[in-house]
């Protein structure tokens, strides 16, 4: 599995590649009026819209760890990590699809880009019961990585999509 990795604070965290769209720098984004709180908003790209998650306010993160700022102080503007819809990565790989459940473009801001790595099956540990700052079912796993731990992100669950659940 190809795993692209990214920085939330001071968090690595990790999705499977091949749900992936694109990645792109913030935008102007459309605030969205009685949303909860982390929806970021809107996003037109390309005539798609594309509802953004806030990745820390949707984690349960304070105010106080969404602003990163660089070397002179400045604030870093975040990423955004634009994901396929389900068909699309149906028509890609049918095994994939599963976690995949959303029909509508979304995406989430992060704070850094890392690295693209390829993960073999056994190396996926399961998320502790208590781990700290991200919940365990926002997890799909953890994996060694650079003297740190990686953690895998069950997108269906950040987006508040029960992937048992046929109504979607």
């Amino acid at each position: 599995m190809l795993v692209s990795t990214f920085i939330l604070g001071d968090f690595h965290l990790g999705i499977d590649i091949i749900l992936i769209r694109e990645i792109n720098r913030s935008k102007v984004v459309t605030p969205i009026p009685g949303a909860p709180p982390f929806i970021k908003g809107m996003l037109n790209i390309r005539g798609k819209i594309i509802t953004l998650y806030d990745l820390k306010q949707r984690l349960g993160w304070d105010e106080t760890d969404s602003v990163i700022t660089g070397k002179n102080g400045q604030p870093i503007r975040p990423f955004n990590v634009i994901l396929k819809t389900h068909d699309e990565v149906h028509r890609l790989n049918k095994a994939s699809a599963e976690k995949c459940q959303w029909e509508d473009p979304v995406g989430m801001m992060v704070d850094q880009l890392g690295d693209v790595l390829e993960l073999s099956r056994e190396e996926i540990m399961p998320a502790p019961a208590n781990l700290k700052g991200i919940s365990v079912d926002f997890v799909e796993g953890v994996v060694e990585f650079k003297d740190n731990l990686l953690v895998l992100l069950n997108m269906a669950s950040i987006f508040g999509i029960d992937a048992n659940d046929d109504t979607n």
